[in-house]
């Protein structure tokens, strides 16, 4: 009996210490650091009580899930989010960040996941909708005051755009840009489609309207083809494995899934063959 007791004891430590062991090696690897400014629904948002949340913010949990990693999200202004990438701060960050050639040539995306383009939003009764090409509104924007985030593709479409024939006002965030919109500090703005989408739909955005025509890269190519996410080029591993799994959840019909509950439509991009293949 003490024979077997002692048997039991053994095996016992020895699964003990498998087990142990096993959770030492998952506890030793880092956890991905995930950075966003928490303030561009329904790309990323945030809640009254500080939690993040938006389409990109639930398609990287589902990646890191899938990966079986530990991710942290933190926010911080839009301008601050790529130099802290490239000091070490980040290892990806999700923002509804444009992939452009400008961007690739000192960073690294995953493959695109989503794409929408972006427009002009004005106050109904400023007299601005049914313009049916870029000229035509070209033309009755000039003079205006207009707003835009700074940093971001839609600022280079205003400098590409519109230099020295509009009063160009910079703002940090959406949600300043979109305040300073309802109260007609300025006379129009600028931003991706899905930013006004979440304002038009919310009770204090009624008065907003999305100026026709859509700006997108068949028109302007340096708009870029889509948002991915956004990492160093050192990080040529991190990045395998994310598109592995974009791969993936495109594949099942999670991205798309995922992108018409947070923007009322599939605004998903096809899987990248030359990553996920043909």
């Amino acid at each position: 009996m003490k024979i077997i007791g002692m048997g039991r004891l053994l095996a016992t430590i020895s699964v003990g210490l498998i087990l142990g062991g096993s959770a030492v090696a998952q506890e030793k690897l880092p956890e991905l650091r995930i950075g966003t400014d928490g303030g561009y629904l329904p790309w990323t948002g945030t809640t009254p009580t500080g939690d993040l949340i938006g389409f990109e913010i639930d398609l990287a949990k589902l990646v890191c899930e899938r990966m079986q990693r530990t991710c942290r999200f933190t926010s911080q202004p839009w301008e601050g989010l790529i130099p802290a990438l490239e000091q070490g701060k980040y290892d990806i960050l999700v923002n509804g960040i444009s992939i452009t050639p400008e961007r690739e040539k000192r960073l690294a995306f995953t493959q695109s996941y989503a794409n929408l383009p972006i427009n002009f939003a004005a106050k109904r009764t400023a007299g601005l909708n049914g313009k049916t090409s870029w000229p035509e509104l070209k033309e009755a924007l000039s003079g205006k005051i207009l707003g835009v985030q700074s940093g971001t593709q839609s600022q280079k479409f205003m400098d590409n755009e519109l230099k020295g024939k509009v009063t160009l006002r910079l703002y940090d965030n959406q949600d300043s840009l979109n305040l300073d919109l309802l109260s007609g500090r300025i006379d129009a703005a600028l931003a991706g489609r899905s930013p006004w989408i979440a304002l038009t739909r919310s009770s204090q955005g009624q008065p907003i309207e999305i100026l026709s025509p859509n700006l997108d890269f068949q028109q302007f190519n340096y708009l870029g083809v889509g948002a991915g996410g956004l990492m160093r080029k050192d990080q040529g591993d991190l990045k395998a494995k994310w598109d592995r799994q974009l791969c993936a959840l495109k594949a099942e019909g999670e991205v798309k899934r995922i992108s018409e509950k947070w923007f009322g439509f599939d605004v998903s991009t096809p899987a990248d063959p030359k990553i996920c293949g043909a």
